[in-house]
């Protein structure tokens, strides 16, 4: 019993017929591509309030999956039976991160909050290594630092230096920067229990939009979408929200971390383009050197990828 208290997924079934490393690392890779859009998208509906979108993007998420349970003839009652640890971790972990993500866009430039936000990999390399004994390796630290620099150039040249802490924006520093730990803890806590199925999360989500939904009349006024707004909905939830918390829960369960959090510096060097493409700015020397550094850290920090013994998952 001690043990089962230790390890909530001892407690879960076991999961049946686990996925290569690089299955579980491609299927990660989806997110990271996914994720690039979440800003853009929102920048089309900023009237909506952020405990709203929440609400109505996440339950997108569980929406999506129960007719699917349906069909297959699931028992949805026994998919709620996890260990109380587990709901607290999966629910506060993608809410909490996406509440950070909402203000810190209202509140700075999207740029600076992507580069924030997208910040906690190289946090995630670290505990990763450390918290299981393993050694981060030349080419990880390399490309972490690649893909931060780049990141760091892209910021300093799109708004000629990073602006000072006036008015609200410390606190939309500050947000992005909580909005970075709390992704950081959650993909550590669930790369640790491989055992709670990935389409749990859809649950977690439930009960996000939940607690969005009772905090949100208490500071919000309900504003209700027109048309573009419902698109962005739409969008958000069925891809930020349910592709994404999808593919980068299964990534992180059954995919090499390291390779994974390297190439999320692909994101914000992504969204930058998007934002460029949609006329929000321009391409600039800036933004070309980010492009080189970015990605040359992205594929040089998933160099495991690339390798036998790294594809056999000997040292995820």
């Amino acid at each position: 019993m001690a043990d089962q208290a230790a390890n909530p997924a001892a407690i879960l079934p076991p999961a049946a017929g686990s996925p290569t490393p690089l299955k579980g690392t491609l299927v990660g890779t989806i997110a990271v591509i996914v994720w690039a859009t979440g800003g853009p998208v929102i920048t089309f509906a900023p009237g909506i309030p952020p405990f709203q979108l929440i609400a109505m993007t996440f339950v997108v998420f569980f929406l999506t999956l129960l007719p699917v349970w349906i069909a297959r003839g699931e028992p949805i009652a026994a998919k709620f039976r996890m260990p109380a640890r587990v709901w607290i971790v999966g629910t506060l972990g993608p809410w909490g991160y996406t509440v950070f993500f909402f203000h810190s866009y209202q509140l700075i430039p999207p740029v600076h909050a992507s580069l924030i936000l997208m910040s906690w990999p190289i946090v995630l390399l670290v505990a990763n290594a450390a918290l299981r004994g393993r050694r981060i390796r030349w080419w990880h630290g390399a490309g972490a630092a690649a893909g931060f620099l780049g990141a760091a150039v892209l910021v300093i040249g799109r708004n000629d230096g990073i602006a000072g802490f006036a008015d609200g924006s410390l606190w939309g520093y500050l947000m992005a920067a909580a909005g970075a730990l709390t992704f950081c803890a959650y993909s550590f806590a669930r790369s640790s229990w491989p055992q709670v199925p990935t389409d749990a999360g859809a649950l977690f989500c439930l009960a996000g939009a939940g607690l969005a939904l009772v905090i949100h009349p208490f500071v919000e006024t309900t504003v209700m979408p027109d048309a573009t707004g419902w698109a962005v909905v739409a969008c958000f939830g069925l891809l930020s929200v349910t592709l994404s918390l999808y593919c980068w829960d299964f990534g992180m369960k059954f995919g090499q971390v390291r390779a994974l959090v390297s190439l999320t510096y692909l994101t914000p060097l992504m969204t930058a383009f998007i934002l460029i493409a949609i006329g929000a700015d321009q391409l600039t020397t800036a933004v070309a050197t980010a492009c080189i550094l970015i990605v040359g850290g992205a594929f040089l920090g998933s160099k495991d990828m690339f390798t036998r013994a790294g594809r056999a998952g000997a040292d995820t």
